[in-house]
């Protein structure tokens, strides 16, 4: 969850051996510092590299998250890969100029290599960048020896997930962290293996996903926090089984209702959602509301246990949704006895009607299902899946309790 970085004053630069610059009364362009995402417990060495003014620059000076003006008044990031320009970014033209600065190891910082975006770790293991009005912390932890020191701590006054490089001391950048306040250890971590995404503010951070949109996220937005309360194959309540091996059922603590997404695009094929009712007995079973989406290779995702009445604006039964789109709201239809979501992937039947309750799934009866048409089968049975969130989703192994990752959908 990104926090606003706070600009410290120039005094409290004074005890970190930092001193502004004089006579530059220009606004920095950016505004607030562009923190990268690279891995400050990672080892990095970038070789070959140039200050803007041609001076070349020491391999034993680089470390992750380093950033210089470079050959071509470009601003380059040292990482774990070597040398990476940063995209829009312009320095060079002389507005900036920090004196007096020294990196945590102690060594000075030459005035004439600092520009505009200027990054460097300071004596008090936070990055510094050299602005117009000189030079000003990010906040975020760093080491200019290579991996942090201590047991990641967070630093945001609002609990949620956030990235390593983001309101967080003592911590890598590539994992999101769930953190429960100012200055307490996280709860959990979970490494990101595409990265970790620093979000607008007030918003989750989350892990970043592959290229491509054909595999399957949670379905569900980024912002909800849930927990899995029936694994696949959960040996509790024997329906999560045989046929119906490869199914999950996600719920948000306190009984709270939350916004079902499309875990992978498709057709919507089946719709139902004008039940208001279920109970907790497999009476109330074709109470149930549904919707059933077809990826186009052979098989179909189904989402079950809807809100009545919340199908999402733009949403109809033989309409096209991506991945990421939002269907309706988890609910408490049918067999179910709280808010939930039931989601598994299957065959899809060959030749079974479609659409059975019209385009809004309004034009059935509200206590009427067409199983038959898309519910697993022998012949159509639940098929292992993995989320790029959730790799390990079905290796089933009655995990009920779990607090889920965080969702990138």
């Amino acid at each position: 969850m990104n926090s606003h970085f706070f600009r410290q004053t120039l005094l409290a630069l004074g005890v970190l051996g930092l001193t502004a610059c004089s006579g530059a009364d220009l606004d920095e362009a950016s505004g607030v510092e562009d923190v990268s995402r690279v891995e400050q417990a990672a080892t990095c060495a970038c070789a070959s590299g140039q200050y803007h003014n041609g001076t070349p620059i020491p391999v034993s000076a680089t470390y992750c998250g380093f950033r210089v003006c470079g050959v071509g008044n470009v601003n380059f990031e040292c990482t774990s890969t070597g040398w990476v320009s940063v995209p829009g970014s312009t320095c060079g033209a002389g507005q900036c100029r920090c004196s007096g600065g020294s990196d945590d190891q102690g060594r000075a910082i030459d005035p004439n290599i600092t520009e505009c975006g200027f990054r460097v770790c300071g004596g008090d293991k936070k990055f510094y960048t050299c602005g117009t009005g000189g030079w000003t912390s990010t906040g975020v932890a760093c080491s200019s020896t290579g991996g942090t020191t201590g047991s990641p701590l967070c630093l945001g006054s609002q609990a949620g997930a956030y990235c390593g490089n983001d309101s967080m001391s003592n911590a890598v950048a590539s994992t999101l962290y769930q953190c429960p306040g100012a200055n307490q250890a996280p709860t959990s971590s979970q490494a990101c293996p595409n990265g970790c995404v620093v979000a607008p503010a007030g918003t989750a951070d989350y892990c970043a996903g592959v290229q491509g949109g054909q595999g399957y996220r949670l379905p569900w937005p980024r912002a909800n926090a849930l927990i899995l309360t029936q694994d696949c194959n959960d040996s509790c309540c024997n329906d999560h089984v045989g046929v119906d091996k490869y199914a999950w059922d996600f719920a948000m603590a306190g009984n709270v209702t939350f916004p079902v997404v499309a875990a992978r695009g498709g057709i919507v094929t089946h719709l139902k959602m004008n039940s208001v009712s279920g109970c907790n007995s497999n009476a109330c079973v074709n109470q149930a509301n549904f919707m059933v989406i077809d990826h186009g290779d052979g098989t179909h995702s189904t989402y079950l246990h809807l809100k009545g009445g919340s199908l999402a604006a733009g949403v109809t039964c033989g309409g096209t949704v991506v991945r990421g789109q939002q269907l309706a709201t988890a609910g408490n239809t049918g067999w179910s006895s709280a808010n939930h979501l039931h989601f598994e992937v299957s065959g899809v039947h060959p030749g079974a009607p479609t659409c059975e309750c019209g385009s809004t799934g309004q034009g059935c009866s509200a206590s009427t299902v067409p199983w038959a048409n898309f519910w697993p089968s022998t012949a159509y049975p639940t098929v292992a899946i993995q989320f790029e969130e959730w790799p390990a989703a079905s290796t089933c192994a009655n995990r009920a309790g779990l607090q889920m990752p965080w969702s990138i959908n």
